[in-house]
């Protein structure tokens, strides 16, 4: 019988065609029990490993655990959301929990990735079912942990050059070297235009490179803190909002392979809001593969009504594609808000803070979110597909 066909060092990076044929090895009773099981979810599945050694073997296979990922990834009725939330004004430590963003009861709370007893929490960023996140045991005491809350592996990640909580983080796959890569940019104080840009390789031994920024447009600093933000990933490169020194705005972006910067532009009607409002947020981030811009405008006055803004570039580094998708006007609109996923039906989910509170949540453009209903809790998280990758084995 011909032997199977061994699979290639970035096979775990699901992103290659999968043709059935090409397996022999897999008869076509075990391909219809294949297709059932990458339906399910990895909950039920790795139950299922207890069933007999065979299906046991099925499903450790690399092969059927990225046919499971690709399934998943894009499936819309598959997609996950991860959230750290604590009470406002509590003692209590910080929860993970887990859901399908369609089914509300089937809401899991999650073990902590490391033993400690921690006070604080961020969710950075995801990428093919790893988050970036980091945690915080005592004051100043951080650490920074790639984690799969579907296998529960982690792994502790070397600290960057300053404080975890002054960057800004994006998690790719760069499929030139075959790894996934770490890009952390930081705003050097909060009136300096100095910036600092670290690159991290997630392998044994690796530790952060720092790259030269050649370039005068500096990182937009929003209202809120650095730690809630993250990198949007497009084309194969990293984008952050910048600003000029001369007062325009653009997109800042940096390929993940050979590390060259480009500008992808702004239209100034986007921006141009900002200085007839006493609080404004804005930033970019990536729904259904479009770039995005938002921005959140309050007055002082909460008599005042509040304008949302939600910008998609429907042709990527053409400018005039930009397009005005969601206005939302509202005295009891938000602080600030971040796009986090865009639904089937085009509804966009929003991670907002509304003015006045200490508290955030999650809610959508046009209709309830059960998920999360309104209390005094400051909840924060993302949107990922379950996957098999296991953090350790990238260390190897």
């Amino acid at each position: 019988m011909e032997k199977k066909k061994k699979l290639s060092k970035n096979s775990i990076f699901p992103d290659a065609k999968i043709k059935f044929a090409k397996v022999p090895t897999i008869h076509f009773q075990d391909e219809i029990m294949m297709d059932i099981l990458r339906r399910l979810p990895m909950r039920s599945i790795l139950r299922f490993k207890c069933v007999s050694k065979f299906w046991k073997s099925l499903i450790d296979d690399t092969y059927f655990k990225r046919t499971h990922y690709i399934h998943n990834r894009d499936n819309q009725n598959s997609k996950k959301i991860l959230i750290a939330e604590r009470l406002v004004n509590k003692d209590e430590t910080f929860s993970f929990y887990t859901s399908s963003l369609s089914m509300v009861e089937d809401k899991q709370k999650l073990d902590w990735p490391t033993s400690c007893n921690p006070v604080d929490a961020r969710i950075f960023c995801s990428c093919d079912g790893l988050v970036l996140t980091r945690v915080c045991s005592k004051m100043f005491d951080e650490e920074l942990l790639l984690w799969n809350p579907s296998t529960r592996e982690s792994i502790l990640l070397p600290h960057p050059e300053y404080r975890i909580m002054t960057y800004v983080f994006g998690l790719e796959y760069d499929a030139t070297s075959e790894g996934y890569k770490i890009l952390a940019v930081k705003l050097n104080g909060k009136k300096s235009i100095n910036i600092s840009i670290e690159f991290l390789s997630i392998k044994r031994n690796s530790s952060w490179r720092r790259i030269d920024y050649p370039t005068d447009i500096q990182r937009v600093r929003g209202f809120r803190d650095c730690g809630t933000d993250n990198l949007a990933f497009l084309h194969g490169a990293f984008h952050w909002l910048g600003k000029s020194t001369s007062g325009y705005y653009t997109t800042v972006s940096l390929n993940i392979s050979n590390e060259v910067y480009g500008e992808v532009p702004l239209l100034k009607q986007m921006y141009d809001l900002c200085p007839l409002y006493f609080f404004f947020d804005h930033g970019v981030s990536v729904l259904r593969g479009m770039l995005c811009f938002y921005s959140t405008y309050n007055k002082i006055s909460r008599s005042t009504n509040g304008i949302f803004n939600l910008w998609v570039m429907k042709d990527y580094g053409v400018r005039e594609s930009w397009t005005n998708f969601i206005k939302i006007r509202d005295t009891d609109l938000f602080l600030s808000a971040r796009p986090v996923y865009m639904f089937a039906d085009c509804q966009v989910l929003l991670h907002f803070q509304r003015f006045g509170y200490f508290s955030s949540n999650f809610t959508t453009s046009g209709r309830p979110f059960d998920l999360c209903p309104e209390c005094d809790t400051t909840k924060r998280g993302i949107v990922y597909a379950e996957s098999f990758i296991s953090p350790t084995s990238l260390l190897t």
